[in-house]
């Protein structure tokens, strides 16, 4: 399946779990941008929980056990100095991101940075923006022997009026998007695949990057 045909698969497919009775108005792949920043290993939401172990997965098993081994406090060396040298050379790239990890923006971030039982096979992030919600989903990429796609599950979802404005940021990189909520806090985002400059339609307020950024608390 050539990369096309897997977006539009995986968009397709994030479908069904678009509540009944509501119109949805944009949907597409996302990820958190590549010069955002990351949320810490336990900051990200375990999904696919249901999801069987594949052979990839249990080769990865023992190497996961030695990653819990070095996170098990809430602050490590081993992490702070990961995410120190990230964290370096992406402020030099243009703010990102604005708000803490708890707000609307940062958990945003998390939900789109998930984690899975099996590392091999991460999945899928769709975001759904509907009459009444902003929502993401996650879709995995693992297939039964027989073909049967795997599972499709819903992650974070908030209030679309808690969402106050879109802004293209594609003069840094193409389908970033920074998106901003009621508390202030806004993050930057990745629309993969090919219609990415269609998506902001479906916001309340959508602004260019020669627009300046709303308030900021």
């Amino acid at each position: 399946m050539d990369q096309a045909s897997f977006v539009r698969e995986t968009v397709e497919r994030a479908r069904a779990l678009v509540p009944a009775g509501e119109v949805l108005r944009a949907d597409h792949g996302a990820t958190l941008a590549v010069r955002a920043p990351s949320p810490g290993h336990f900051r990200r939401p375990r999904v696919l929980r249901s999801e069987r172990r594949t052979l990839g997965g249990w080769l990865w098993l023992p190497v996961g056990w030695l990653f819990r081994l070095f996170t098990v406090t809430s602050w490590n060396p081993v992490e702070w100095l990961v995410e120190a040298f990230t964290e370096s050379e992406k402020k030099r790239q243009g703010k990102p991101f604005h708000g803490g990890w708890n707000s609307m923006a940062g958990h945003l971030a998390r939900g789109l940075a998930p984690r899975t039982k099996n590392p091999s096979n991460p999945a899928s992030v769709v975001m759904q923006v509907t009459d009444r919600r902003l929502q993401i989903v996650y879709v995995s990429r693992v297939r039964s022997f027989t073909g049967k796609p795997g599972l499709v599950e819903a992650g974070w979802v908030t209030d679309i009026r808690n969402v106050t404005w879109i802004r293209d940021r594609s003069d840094v990189v193409g389908g970033d998007h920074e998106i901003g909520f009621v508390d202030g806090s806004w993050c930057t985002v990745k629309f993969w695949g090919d219609g990415w400059s269609r998506v902001a339609d479906a916001f309340p307020l959508r602004l260019s990057h020669l627009d300046p950024l709303p308030y900021q608390r």
